[in-house]
Parts: structure tokens; C-alpha cells; sequence
């Protein structure tokens, strides 16, 4: 049996990414080059057969999450992060929620839990903001509503949410339309610096959608808003790298 993930040493062990079913992921081979290959990577994919992608069908994946959690702690993994912001928040009011979540993860896996849902937030209180915009970018208005909603509920002043659609950037789409989760440096960039200008008051910008890949993005971001700026994929990142003391 795995030990307790309250007993695991910050830096032993390999990071897991548990990614969404029926796409390719790059976190992993994006993370192996931002840690210099410093910390071994595991990946596992959702284990859901003909998943529709539906909010409520996504809050229901706890137990999926779980068995791959502890697939990924038997393969030597001491974290797993759990690629896609929803699926650390869907069904969930608020970051409380998304907390006792994470915790029985690793309760039943014995490895430390990383849900982007929380590292995004853990993000943005760690920068002390506290008025937020989100680009949220291919969600659809659903998924955009519903997300605002948590990121309001857990303690932040949401002063805008806008989508690539919203924003002219991408034409209308329900949120299982694939053609559309790869938005473009291009569009994500416009997107920000167009809240940027839109949102004077906002003190940090929140970029979500696990195909929305920012970690190169957000460093030009920042400079370019003058402000706090953090994608679902770089808020996981930064909180691995923090986990393993790096």
C-alpha cells in the first residue's frame, strides 16, 4: 500500500499527469522540458468510453480520477495532477469543494493531489489579487458561466468572463465541438490584451481551456497588460514544481 500523502518528502518520487480521455495531451512533454528533466513524468488517460463532455458528466469522474490516481501512485508517483480545470471543479461550488475532492484522491491513492481548479486559485491568492478577468477561451457559455461562478464563489471579484467567441475571435460552438480546442497563440494573445483594455481595474487575467497552452505566452502577457496572468496548464505547472521543491 502506498504511504499516506500527508508523509510523502517534497521532491521524491515522479509526477503523474492524469489527462482527459480522447485527446492528445501535452502537458507531459511540456513539463519534462520546463523541469530540465529534473523530475521523472508518468502520465495515465481517463479511463471513460464514449464520454459526451457535458458539466454533469464531468463531475462525475471522481471515481475514474481515483483509480488512476492510485495506477500512477503504484507506478511510483509521489503527485498526480489532474489535467483540466474542470475536472477538478465541475459540481463543485467553490474551491472548499474542489479541496475535499483533492483530498480523498489522496486519501485512496496514498499520492499528493494537483487539480488545476485549485491551483489556479491557490495561484491568484498567492499573488494577493483580488479583481479577476477570465478568457476563457473556447468554453462555451455554459462552461464559461459556470466556471465565473466558482472562481466567484471562492473569494475573488470576477470583473469580466469572455470567450474567443465573445469576443469575435472564433465563431459560435457548443463546448464538444473538437475543431475548436486548439485556439492559437494569436487568439489567446488578442484575447487578454483585448480585456487588458477593457478591464482597467482588473489586477490579473485567467486563462483557461486545457488546449488554451500558455506556458509561453504568459511571461509576454505580463508584460504586455502589466498585470498577473496565469493559464490552467501554468498554474499546474507552478504547483508541481513548488511540490517537488523546485
Amino acid at each position: 500500500m502506498s504511504p499516506p500523502a500527508d508523509n510523502l518528502t517534497p521532491g521524491s518520487g515522479a509526477i503523474g499527469f492524469v489527462s482527459p480521455p480522447d485527446w492528445f495531451d501535452p502537458s507531459p512533454d511540456e513539463f519534462r522540458q520546463i523541469c530540465g528533466q529534473k523530475i521523472p513524468v508518468q502520465q495515465t488517460i481517463l479511463d471513460l468510453p464514449d464520454f459526451d463532455w457535458r458539466m454533469e458528466s464531468i463531475a462525475r469522474t471522481e471515481p475514474q480520477q481515483i483509480d488512476a490516481a492510485i495506477k500512477l501512485a503504484k507506478a511510483g508517483c509521489s503527485a498526480v495532477a489532474i489535467v483540466g480545470t474542470p475536472f477538478g471543479w465541475a459540481g463543485f461550488a467553490d474551491v472548499d469543494g474542489a479541496r475535499q475532492r483533492q483530498r480523498r484522491i489522496e486519501r485512496a491513492s496514498g499520492a499528493h493531489c494537483i487539480l488545476a481548479g485549485v491551483a489556479i486559485v491557490d495561484a491568484l491568492r498567492a499573488a494577493g489579487v483580488e479583481r479577476v478577468a477570465l478568457a476563457c477561451t473556447y468554453y462555451s457559455d455554459t462552461w464559461r458561466d459556470r466556471f465565473s461562478d466558482y472562481v466567484r464563489r471562492s473569494g475573488f471579484d470576477v470583473v469580466a468572463a469572455q470567450t474567443l467567441s465573445d469576443q469575435g475571435l472564433m465563431p459560435p460552438h457548443e463546448a464538444d465541438s473538437r475543431d475548436y480546442w486548439a485556439p492559437t497563440p494569436d487568439q489567446i494573445s488578442a484575447s487578454v490584451e483585448r480585456l487588458g483594455r477593457e478591464c482597467p481595474h482588473a489586477e490579473a487575467f485567467v486563462i483557461t481551456g486545457a488546449g488554451a497552452r500558455t506556458h509561453t505566452l504568459t511571461a509576454p502577457l505580463r508584460a504586455a497588460t502589466g498585470r498577473f496572468v496565469i493559464g490552467s496548464d501554468t498554474a499546474l505547472y507552478a504547483a508541481i514544481l513548488k511540490r517537488f521543491g523546485c
